[in-house]
């Protein structure tokens, strides 16, 4: 029927189609603007009919995007991306829809996550409302604060999920992942071996004007790949670790794990790194603690193999057909200056007396901090004294506390005392709820060091986490 009442939502060969259309679409948006229109009017369209029908595609779409779109801003036009546009959509269909049964809504029901979304809110509006008397320009603070506005999904997702949707919703994950770090390992490849006959110039324009990453090549001849929706293959990654510890003779998580590492590797992304790997050691706890039964040499073998099956695709993309160097593992090393620590270090401490100024309700938005900066991006002919004012920063948790104080601060943090206490309350029942957890683990020390949380990147997956966990039982 129309809308697809009748698609195969849980097929993942269903999704892995619709994100390689999403980027055939892309690459034709991106070199003839005029379809960048066409193309938001269809998806409007189609996204109006299948959530009017259907309401689990209000989460399906938004998820889908969020997953494989990076910023948000693949396919544009004048203030419209693909984003803003499902968001606006999808939010007037649901609220058209449910009117004049606001109250009864299932989110309203549960008073603790409905009170902290309620209190997360009321501190995003202070913080609007402190920008605004104190003079910032509007179009600023709105560019500042409007990822808060993704909470607004919370109460669609709560109302349109039910357990039944848990593979279809798994389904995007991995298709979306895998969609992004083949994507990831391809233009890797292509920039390492400089192919005859391929614009480097014209992908990396592709990459940097559609907002969905950039590429950074070193003399040495490696290059990095970093997208932002690389966050979602480190989401994928988990799944697919759980998968094989439940079941080592699963083929395709090892496959899948493989080319998610391989991605992962190609990213140079420190805050991914580590953030990989504290999750990995809170699920590594947790089994040990509550699934010791699920422990097993085989099962570690295998992971071994992840490993070493990761470093032989990156050593193969990286030398075949040119070869350039059998050392991967110095790549990272080799700018320990580089440009965003440097930045990282500089900001700091004047973002530590900016927040010193206002701690409990902040700043507001678009509070600019001033500092010096060593980055080449910043420090240059143009601006030789590396001096630079901005309100966008690198600290994640530091941003959120300059611009909002510890009442935005609190608000998050007790979303996150609640997230965790519904998932240890279902570890045996709930199938996925330690990969969630050890997911969230990776997102909050990831957003130390870079922001997540407040986008959408971050918040997609503390609300998806919050309606899997309330649900499923």
């Amino acid at each position: 029927m129309l809308f697809g009442s009748n698609i195969r939502t849980n097929s993942l060969w269903f999704w892995l189609g619709v994100f390689i259309l999403a980027e055939i679409l892309l690459a034709l948006a991106f070199n003839f603007e005029s379809l960048n229109f066409v193309i938001l009017i269809l998806v409007a369209l189609l996204t109006f009919g299948c959530v009017w029908l259907r309401p689990e595609f209000g989460l399906y779409i938004p998820l889908a995007e969020l997953t494989w779109g990076s910023l948000g801003h693949t396919i544009g036009y004048s203030y419209f991306g693909l984003r803003l546009t499902i968001f606006l959509i999808v939010v007037f269909v649901f609220f058209t829809k449910n009117i004049f049964s606001i109250k009864s809504l299932k989110f309203f029901k549960n008073k603790k996550i409905s009170f902290v979304w309620s209190l997360i809110l009321l501190a995003v509006t202070i913080a609007s409302l402190i920008a605004y008397f104190a003079r910032r320009p509007l179009a600023s603070i709105f560019l500042d604060a409007n990822a808060y506005l993704y909470l607004l999904y919370l109460p669609i997702w709560h109302q349109a999920y039910s357990r039944d949707y848990l593979p279809s919703i798994l389904n995007i994950l991995k298709a979306a992942a895998l969609v992004v770090a083949i994507k990831t390992l391809l233009v890797f490849n292509f920039f390492v071996q400089g192919y005859p006959g391929f614009d480097m110039v014209a992908i990396y324009k592709w990459l940097r004007d559609t907002r969905t990453g950039f590429v950074t090549s070193f003399p040495e001849g490696f290059s990095r790949v970093f997208l932002q929706s690389q966050f979602y293959v480190l989401v994928a990654w988990f799944l697919s670790v759980w998968e094989i510890i439940k079941n080592h003779k699963n083929k395709n998580a090892f496959v899948a794990l493989i080319i998610f590492s391989s991605a992962l590797y190609v990213s140079l992304s420190r805050s991914l790194w580590l953030g990989l790997m504290v999750g990995f050691v809170f699920l590594a706890v947790n089994i040990f603690i509550y699934k010791r039964e699920l422990i097993a040499a085989k099962k570690i073998f295998i992971l071994f193999l992840v490993v070493i099956s990761t470093c032989l695709v990156v050593e193969f993309l990286f030398n075949v057909p040119k070869f350039h160097s059998l050392n991967i593992f110095t790549q990272r090393t080799m700018d320990s200056g580089e440009a965003a620590v440097s930045s990282r270090e500089q900001l700091l401490r004047p973002l530590w007396q900016g927040i010193l100024k206002a701690p409990i309700f902040g700043q507001g938005f678009a509070k600019e901090i001033s500092y010096y900066s060593a980055d080449p991006r910043i420090k240059n002919i143009d601006n030789p004294s590396g001096f630079y004012t901005t309100y966008s920063f690198e600290w994640g948790w530091l941003d959120m506390w300059l611009k909002g104080g510890l009442f935005l601060l609190a608000g998050f943090l007790a979303y996150l005392v609640l997230i965790y206490r519904q998932g240890y309350s279902k570890l045996v029942s709930n199938q996925v709820s330690l990969p969630l957890l050890s997911i969230i683990s990776s997102l909050v020390i990831i957003h130390i060091f870079s922001p997540y949380i407040n986008h959408p990147l971050g918040l997609g997956v503390l609300m998806l986490s919050d309606v899997i966990l309330e649900y499923d039982q």
